[in-house]
C-alpha cells in the first residue's frame, strides 16, 4: 500500500519526510539497510545478505513494487535531503484466522538514532492499525539486549509475551535471543 509524504520536524530541528520508496529509490534503500546492517548486531541480517539484490537491482525493485502494490503491507522510507536514513514495514496478516494480527519491523541508520524517528515511526504505523477493520493486535520481535528499541516499544505500549533462545548467530559464533512483544489494540 502507498503511504503519502509527510514531512515531521525531529526534536534536534532536523527536518525529514516519511513516505513509501519509488522503485526508482531501489538503491538508496538498499544502501540505508546495509548501513544499519553494518552498524547494529539487532538486526536479523549482515550487508552480505543484500549481494543478490545488489547484483541484480531489479529484485530490489520488485520488492519495492510488491509492496506499492500490496493490500496487506506498507513499506516505508524515512528522507533527509533525499538520502533513506531508515525504513519499516507494517505488514497484516491475510488468513481469515491470522487477519486481526500484524507484525512491525523498523530499521533506522546509526547515525539518525535517538533522534525521535522511531518514536514518530511507530505512531504512524499503529495509527494505520487502529484504523484498519479487524486487526486487534500488532506484534515484532526485539533482541533482548537492545535495550533502546524496548524502551521506545514499551513506551507506546508493547508487552512482552515469549521469547525465543538463540534467535540471531553473530559470525563471531555468539548466540544472541529475541524477546516476542505485542500490542493490543482493541
Amino acid at each position: 500500500m502507498i503511504y503519502e509524504a509527510k514531512e515531521f520536524t525531529l526534536k534536534n530541528g532536523l527536518k525529514v519526510v516519511i513516505k513509501t520508496p519509488e522503485i526508482s529509490d531501489a538503491r538508496n534503500l538498499l544502501d540505508s539497510i546495509i548501513n544499519v546492517s553494518a552498524t547494529s548486531d539487532f538486526i536479523t541480517s549482515l550487508p552480505e545478505d543484500y549481494q543478490p539484490y545488489l547484483d541484480d537491482i531489479s529484485k530490489e525493485e520488485a520488492f519495492i513494487e510488491g509492496n506499492r502494490k500490496s493490500p496487506n503491507s506498507y513499506l516505508f522510507a524515512v528522507y533527509h535531503n533525499d538520502k533513506i536514513i531508515g525504513n519499516c514495514f507494517l505488514s497484516f496478516f491475510g488468513n481469515i484466522k491470522t487477519r486481526h494480527r500484524g507484525t512491525i519491523g523498523i530499521a533506522i541508520t546509526n547515525e539518525y538514532r535517538g533522534m525521535g524517528i522511531g518514536s514518530i515511526l511507530f505512531d504512524e504505523m499503529i495509527n494505520i492499525a487502529k484504523n484498519r477493520s479487524g486487526v486487534t493486535q500488532l506484534e515484532l520481535g526485539v533482541i533482548k539486549n537492545n535495550e533502546a528499541a524496548k524502551r521506545l516499544y514499551t513506551s507506546k505500549g508493547f508487552v512482552k509475551t515469549g521469547e525465543t533462545p538463540r534467535a540471531l548467530r553473530l559470525p563471531n559464533g555468539q548466540y544472541l535471543d529475541e524477546e516476542m512483544m505485542m500490542l493490543m489494540l482493541k
